[in-house]
């Protein structure tokens, strides 16, 4: 088959193509999945049709949200940000959001309207459990960023060497090509 992985920016892993974040884009067979988008609307209204807006959209669908569901949102970045709002639309009663970077916590509560935990500064088991009286979240949306393959220090030391040698450090963890 064809390798998927260059237009999710794994192309270094996989022998693909340049990233998807990139200006211009080498897809092939690009027939299959782009939506046409009206020629009147301008590159910045619909670049986030590309990316970020489906990934936090489908973290949110794919967590199932019922009506007055509370939401903990893990990170407040970009993903994170279309993440809350995704929730609020699939209908969430309530949304809280997780981070330590204040600046993204911020926008959190002022644009997405969720509450917020900063984790640098309280137990976030804690904080989740009194603001919803003992009974935690209803549903969670993981959008901190981060592979989460948990390999150990052995990998990370390894990493270092690596990087010290300029060779790549990057593992296939999550994304295996079949």
């Amino acid at each position: 088959g064809h390798s998927p992985a260059g237009l999710f920016g794994f192309s270094h892993m996989l022998g693909g193509f340049p990233g998807g974040q990139a200006e211009y884009l080498r897809v092939p067979f690009a027939d299959v999945g782009p939506l046409k988008i009206e020629s009147d609307l301008p590159d910045e209204k619909v670049l986030f049709l590309s990316d970020i807006f489906p990934t936090g959209y489908m973290a949110a669908e794919n967590c199932g949200i019922e009506a007055g569901d509370t939401v903990a949102v893990w990170g407040c970045g970009p993903v994170a940000q279309f993440a809350i709002q995704s929730a609020w639309m699939l209908g969430a009663g309530r949304v809280i959001a997780i981070d330590r970077v204040p600046e993204r916590l911020q926008m959190a509560k002022t644009q997405g309207k969720a509450e917020t935990i900063n984790f640098a500064e309280h137990d976030v088991y804690d904080q989740l459990q009194e603001m919803t009286k003992g009974r935690g979240p209803d549903r969670c949306i993981d959008a901190v960023g981060c592979e989460a393959h948990g390999t150990g220090a052995a990998d990370a030391v390894l990493d270092k060497v690596k990087s010290a040698v300029m060779l790549t450090t990057d593992r296939a963890h999550v994304l295996r090509e079949a």
